[in-house]
């Protein structure tokens, strides 16, 4: 099976340490590394199935739409 390769954007990193950082206040740093690393997960599961999701050429070219 072929796989691809999942970049993710420096803006991605930061919305994700944010994302943690406010889960772990209001909830448990146990919550948010759970959230967060499930969200990670899926995003890597993009290297067997890359085209999952709805095209949005309109947003951007080659933008797909999961969730």
């Amino acid at each position: 099976m072929r796989t691809y390769p999942v970049v993710f954007a420096p803006e991605f990193v930061e919305q994700l340490e944010s994302l943690y950082d406010y889960i772990a206040e209001e909830a448990s740093p146990y919550i948010a590394a759970r959230y967060t690393g499930a969200i990670v997960e899926y995003c890597e599961s993009l290297s067997t199935f890359p085209h999952r999701g709805i095209l949005r050429d309109d947003v951007r070219p080659g933008l797909r739409i999961t969730h």
